[in-house]
This record gives structure tokens, sequence and C-alpha cells, in this order.
């Protein structure tokens, strides 16, 4: 629920746009947010494999994370005091921290609901645990379109309450983890422990093709965040469509989460995770097809353009609610026991590859056009839909 206050391609961009107005500067709050949550987890991974208790990181990690947001939501009630431009650097500072260190806790996180959710439930209930998630978040999107819109506080306030509101619900959390039994892992024949990181890297690469065939699909979808924070400012800025609108796009995205991950799950569970895998390919397209067919025939219809865009924020959601039940759930399937975090910690630090993809797709815009960043934005899914289309059944499944 905390997280549907601060969305990620919702409210962050509109904050980031409301400090600086450099597109490159929009789309690095996407990278820093995306790459600091996926890159250190191949590290982190590599770091837990050996142990056979995940909690006590998990729940230090967690600590780290969410008092610094709860500082970052502090600091902006005094934000008209403090500079634009230094204000937005204590952002992105803060959102690295709590991304960082939240990627710790993500790895302990995967490994924990491995030991206790059986293979045969697990599809289902990660579903649920989302679509429930993805619930509370359409609750926070009222909240999200009052503050941003005409009759709600002005700013910094509306942006301090929303971060406030997060860092409320996060700290809840980090109470709920503290609460985990945690069972202890078998951790012997761990491959980590005899390789180094190049070579065990180089080891499960050449060694598991649905690894490998996992990962290029993953990095060919990760090509649609070219474009991620720059739907909204399409939205607003060329289309004309209202800010306050940016609270529907929100619950739009997260209905869009809610079902995808209800679906999905059920999918998962009665045909396997690869299914979910293309069909998350199928959603990723949907958002840069139809920012590039508003873009000729939504300027001056307001009421197309938001409806469209109501679709395309739904679609996004429904792509993020498909992760957890179809990448996620792959990678738990296939990966031997003891080397579950190095598989996890690998699998996303590979997905972060294409961090720096809302930068660059900000420098597109720049030099381009929007149709242009929208094409592009829709080649990579695309290509990856034919990867994934043959990915082998996991092999826990067979």
């Amino acid at each position: 629920m905390a997280m549907g206050f601060i969305g990620y391609s919702t409210v962050l961009p509109a904050l980031a746009l409301a400090l600086t107005h450099s597109e490159p500067l929009v789309g690095l709050v996407s990278t820093v947010w995306v790459g600091l949550w996926l890159l250190p987890q191949i590290i982190a991974g590599r770091w837990m494999a050996g142990r056979p208790r995940k909690k006590p990181i998990l729940v230090y990690a967690g600590a780290i994370s969410r008092f610094t947001l709860a500082l970052f939501a502090i600091l902006l009630i005094f934000g008209k005091a403090i500079d634009r431009s230094w204000l937005f650097v204590f952002f992105l500072i803060a959102i690295a921290i709590f991304r960082g260190a939240d990627a710790f806790a993500a790895v302990a996180w995967f490994d924990v609901i491995s030991k206790v959710l059986p293979l045969n439930l697990r599809g289902r209930v990660l579903g649920v645990m989302q679509a429930i998630g993805f619930g509370l978040q359409f609750l926070a999107s009222f909240v999200v379109t009052w503050a941003l819109g005409a009759f709600g506080p002005t700013f910094p306030e509306n942006y301090a309450i929303l971060f406030g509101l997060a860092a409320v619900g996060v700290l809840i959390s980090l109470a709920m983890l503290a609460c985990l039994i945690e069972p202890v892992a078998e951790v012997t024949h761990n491959v980590s422990d005899q390789l180094n990181l190049t070579q065990h890297v180089r080891h499960i690469w050449r060694t598991d093709r649905a690894f490998r065939q996992l990962s290029i699909a993953r990095i060919l979808v990760g090509i649609n965040a070219l474009a991620l924070p720059f739907y909204v400012v399409h939205a607003t800025e060329y289309l004309h469509v209202p800010s306050d609108s940016i609270g529907l796009f929100l619950a739009a995205q997260t209905i869009g989460g809610v079902l995808s991950a209800a679906i999905l799950g059920v999918v998962n569970e009665r045909y396997g995770s690869a299914i979910v895998v293309r069909m998350t390919q199928l959603l990723a397209l949907i958002p840069p097809v139809l920012g590039a067919v508003l873009h000729f025939v939504g300027l001056g219809n307001i009421t197309l353009a938001t409806i469209g865009y109501l679709l395309a924020f739904a679609a996004i959601g429904a792509t993020d609610g498909s992760y957890m039940v179809g990448y996620l759930a792959y990678i738990l399937e296939i990966a031997p026991e003891s080397e579950r975090t190095a598989y996890t910690g690998l699998a996303n630090t590979i997905g972060g590859l294409l961090v720096i993809a809302p930068t660059i797709g900000g420098v597109l815009l720049q030099l381009t056009s929007f149709p242009v960043l929208f094409i592009a934005a829709g080649l990579g899914p695309l290509a990856g839909l034919f990867v994934a289309w043959t990915l082998p059944k996991a092999k826990q499944q067979e």
C-alpha cells in the first residue's frame, strides 16, 4: 500500500518534474529507483548463499531502507526553505539508499518465502498476495488524486503527505517482517562457495539453458522502461490531460495489477510459470502502442486521451503484477535449493542491465519525439515474445 502513495511511474516522475524540467533527470529518477534495487542483488545473493538463515539480513536491511524514506518525508515538510536543485539531490540520495538497502532485504525475502511456501501453492499465494497489495494501492490512489489535485495542499506539502504516508506503511511492514519464523536451510554442496563471482556467473549461464533464455527475455521486456516515466509527462504536458488525473492513472495501474496478479497466479498453478512469462511480454507491448496512437489521435480530445492512458497504466500495472508469478516463480522453480539466493540475485541483476533505459529514454525524447520513443520501447517486448515462446518448462514442474 505504501508504494501506492509514491508510484514510481506517476508520483515520482511528477515530483522530479516539479524539481527540475530536464527530461534526462526525470528519467534518472526511474533509473535510480529500478537500478539500485536490481543491480546490487548479485552481490547480495552471493553473500547470503552460504547462510542457513536470511531473516536477520531481511530485518536489518529493511530498517535502513524504511527509515531513510521517513527522513525524506520529514525533509519535504521544510521543502520551501530549500532550493529545488538541492531538494532534487536529496531526493535522489533518499531513493538510492531506500532501494539499495531494500535490494538486500528482497533477496533474503525471496529465499524465506521459498522455504515456507510449497511449490504447488506458491504461484497462487504470490498472486493473491500481490492482488491484495495492489488493491490497497488502489485505495492509496484516491489520496494521491486529492494531494496532487487542484483542491489539495500546495507544493511541497502535498508530496510531504504522500511520502509520510508511505513511510508509515513501510515501517509497519518492517514490524511484520520481524515476526516471520524462518526454517533453517541446508547449505551443503553450495557451488557458489567453490567459485568466485565471475566463475559462478559463467557457470550458471553456460549450464542452465532455462535460466539463460529467461534472462534474455527479461532483458528484452525491460526495454519498455525507455518510455515508462514519460507516459505521465506525455499525457499532462502534450495531450493536456489535467494533472489531477495522475491519481486516476495510479488507480488504473493498481486495478491492472490486482487483476493480473489474481488471474496469472491461477494460470501459474494450472499451466506453469513459463506461460505467465509469455503473457508478460504481451502486456508490456500495450503501453507503448497506446502512447504512439494517442500522440496522433488524442491531441485536442482530453476524454479520449484520458481513457487511452487509463488503459495504458492498467497494462503497466498488469505487467508489474505478472513479474512475481512469472519471472520470479520460474527462477525459484529452476534454482537448486542451496543456490536459490544466488540465482535470484543474478536474475534480478541481469534484469537491471537496462536500468539506464529511462535516462536513455529522456535523451532520446530530447533528440527526437514521443512517437520515436514509444516505438523504441515497444520493440523490446515484441522481440522478447519470440524468445519466451520456446521457454522450457521448469524442471521441478516436470
